[in-house]
């Protein structure tokens, strides 16, 4: 068995406590404008839908993607889910903080119907290339490093987990977003409201401490232009279909 990387039970919390911060995350809203947009070409209408991870204030945006569609905090739902059930899941974040990601694909293509649409969207690739300098700066100051910052997950690699889940035609490609931030806590500011912190198991559970963070803060603005820094988020949107059934006529 793998080894366990990612605290769920934090990863909850954190979710839960971001919505109470902002109830329309920014992310959430580009990312839902992006799936509206893809699905918009789709001929074929789908029945049972399930849509996970997605704040409550924007289900409306969502609720007539499908005949029937069931809103859930995340992909645990599934868990209710009678195999081959679905005809659409759509996925928000979660991906990225979960352990044996490899078996949770093969476990959410088990639910989709012949011919259902797996969609779903995390960051991934490059992203927070200014803060992982700037933890990085931190822990150097401190003199030890520490499990501050998520592994992440290429593009072409997600695109074979979805093909070894089971998935045809799969499909990953990058909504690169460009961010200005005038400070370092503006930018935690924002991972706190897209529930987005670290949730590694091995994460110091402390702040960085005055001289750390002071660090930190220094590092950040020194990638700057002086009044603001650049931080690049890479969207990883991925889709794939199920086999269709060869039986139906």
């Amino acid at each position: 068995m793998a080894d366990i990387l990612f605290d769920e039970p934090a990863r909850r919390q954190r979710r839960q406590r971001a919505l109470s911060r902002d109830p329309r995350p920014f992310l959430a809203e580009r990312i839902i404008d992006e799936w509206l947009e893809r699905l918009e070409p789709v001929s074929r209408r789908f029945g049972r839908v399930l849509v996970s991870g997605v704040p409550a204030a924007l289900h409306p945006r969502l609720a007539s993607v499908g005949e029937l569609v069931r809103f859930a905090d995340g992909i645990d739902a599934l868990a209710d889910e009678e195999a081959t059930s679905l005809d659409l899941i759509l996925v928000m974040g979660e991906l990225d903080a979960r352990d044996e990601l490899p078996l949770l694909l093969r476990v959410i293509a088990s639910r989709l119907a012949p011919d259902g649409l797996l969609a779903g969207a995390m960051p991934g690739g490059q992203s927070l290339p200014a803060l992982r300098a700037a933890l990085h700066a931190a822990d150097r100051e401190g003199g030890a490093f520490a499990a501050r910052s998520h592994p992440r997950i290429e593009p072409g690699a997600l695109a074979g987990l979805l093909a070894e889940a089971g998935l045809a035609d799969a499909v990953v490609d990058i909504d690169r977003l460009t961010l200005r931030y005038r400070s370092f806590e503006r930018l935690i500011g924002d991972l706190r409201d897209h529930g987005a912190t670290n949730v590694l198991l091995a994460r110091p559970r402390h702040g960085l401490g005055k001289s750390r963070r002071e660090a930190a803060r220094a590092a950040f603005a020194a990638q700057g232009d002086g009044t603001a820094t650049t931080e690049r988020i890479d969207m990883l949107h991925f889709a794939g279909w199920s086999r269709p059934d060869k039986n139906r006529a």
